[in-house]
């Protein structure tokens, strides 16, 4: 009994070379009921020749027995993979699910409850209540609001145009004022020079040819004065108007920043004569959001 015990192992651990750990659960589990009625024969007298045949007999089909649960066991671990899987996508879709924005009520996304709204709610309103709204309702004086909102808007952009345009002009050496000056005086005598310049041309045409090169010579003088004068007044008439252009745009930029700077004052005036409750920054802020401004 101990030596077909012991050999019997020696064929278990081939077994555990060639087939693995599962095939040698498998023999150890069939060897036990073999190995029992093994047993039987002996008692009944069979030598030892005949016990160890059958035992090897035995243990090869333990092999194949082994072989068909190592392949029961693959199947198995497949299946246990594929249901491995399936649950962790199952995981990865709960997940995103969770992962998923709530949705925002409208206090949260205004910054403030309705409630404090009051009257204001009535910026919800449709942009035809709106444009059609009676001047004097509610809506009406939030129509006025929105307006002066986009007015508003619109002046800061004029205000940057302008900006930039002034920034571009070279700024005047002397205001328009101290070169309408000079060129009043420079066009004075450009006027006194014409006349000259007519005078001598008259006493052209009527002098004895005695006095005619004296007068062709004054006359030859008088206009070279003229064209001086007249490209000294052309001159201070450039200046001029390049002083008008930068002060009169000078005082768009200055109309227009004094215009923004009172738009959030006026803009806030028109929203209280809209509501009936306290109109704080946050509720301005809330119905800018509601008007789409």
């Amino acid at each position: 009994m101990k030596k077909t015990s012991l050999q019997f192992l020696k064929a278990c651990s081939l077994s555990v070379a060639l087939l693995g750990s599962v095939a040698v659960v498998a023999a150890m589990t069939h060897h036990d009921v073999a190995f029992a009625k093994s047993g039987n024969d002996n008692g009944g007298g069979n030598g030892n020749g005949g016990g160890n045949g059958g035992g090897n007999g035995k243990g090869g089909g333990n092999s194949d027995k082994s072989s068909g649960n190592s392949k029961a066991d693959k199947a198995d671990k497949k299946s246990s993979d594929s249901k491995a899987t399936k649950s962790k996508e199952k995981t990865k879709v709960k997940a995103k699910a969770k992962a998923k924005p709530k949705k925002k009520d409208l206090a949260e996304e205004l910054g403030v409850h309705p409630s404090e709204l009051g009257a204001l709610n009535a910026a919800h309103a449709n942009e035809n209540a709106l444009k059609n709204a009676s001047p004097n309702s509610r809506v009406g004086r939030i129509a006025a609001y929105r307006d002066a909102v986009l007015a508003g808007e619109q002046l800061a952009e004029d205000l940057e145009l302008k900006e930039a345009e002034l920034a571009a002009l070279p700024v005047p050496a002397r205001s328009s004022s101290e070169v309408k000056t000079e060129l009043d005086l420079a066009a004075a005598e450009t006027a006194t020079a014409e006349g000259i310049v007519s005078a001598l041309e008259d006493q052209l045409a009527t002098a004895d040819p005695a006095d005619v090169p004296s007068i062709e010579a004054d006359l030859a003088a008088a206009l070279e004065d003229l064209a001086a004068a007249e490209q000294a007044e052309e001159t201070l008439q450039i200046e001029y108007d390049a002083a008008v252009d930068y002060e009169t745009l000078e005082a768009e930029v200055a109309d227009l920043t004094q215009k923004v700077e009172d738009q959030p004052e006026l803009e806030r005036s028109l929203l209280e004569a809209a509501a009936n409750k306290e109109v704080t920054d946050e509720v301005e802020a809330a119905v800018k959001k509601l008007l789409g401004l």
